[in-house]
């Protein structure tokens, strides 16, 4: 397993026969990922950026008899800022920096924001790799609400015998 300096909690790995360009394209087409440009952000074998969502990284980690390793981790700025908070080094980044690199106002904000983009990529290339979209379509109903038949309140309502028009 590779493991990036923000720790194993911050890294979920994938092993798929699936070429990097199909998976690349099918995050990109059904997903909301961008294209990478196979940059290394963390240095050579420790993966090339084939997309990007927000904070969060899709590598490709490297390919043997037709399967590939893919990973899914954050952006190498928030790996520090991760580093930093859990190693209690925080008091190093001002409030401006911290504002800078991840669009958080505190250390809360960040660790609530780069979970839930973190779930949400996990999400998305778990459901790109079994060839799904991001969402489930909408269930068809069996009739359209507009032309729903309805019947009169009183429908139902038991009727005495000796009322009913058919009885003589």
């Amino acid at each position: 397993m590779i493991l990036y300096h923000a720790g194993p909690a911050w890294a979920r790995t994938f092993e798929v026969e699936m070429p990097q360009s199909d998976l690349a394209n099918r995050l990109c087409s059904d997903h909301g990922f961008l294209r990478g440009m196979l940059f290394q952000p963390f240095g050579m074998h420790r993966g090339a950026v084939i997309a990007t969502r927000e904070h969060m990284l899709v590598m490709a980690l490297g390919t043997d008899t037709g399967a590939t390793w893919f990973s899914v981790a954050p952006a190498k700025e928030i790996q520090d800022l991760l580093w930093s908070f859990s190693n209690g080094y925080a008091s190093q980044w001002s409030a401006r920096e911290l504002k800078a690199l991840s669009g958080c106002e505190d250390w809360q904000a960040l660790q609530l924001a780069v979970r839930g983009q973190f779930v949400a990529a996990v999400r998305s290339v778990e459901r790109a790799i079994a060839g799904k979209p991001e969402h489930d379509p909408e269930p068809i109903s069996e009739m359209p609400d507009d032309d729903v038949f309805e019947l009169p309140s009183d429908y139902l309502q038991a009727m005495p015998m000796e009322d009913a028009p058919c009885v003589h």
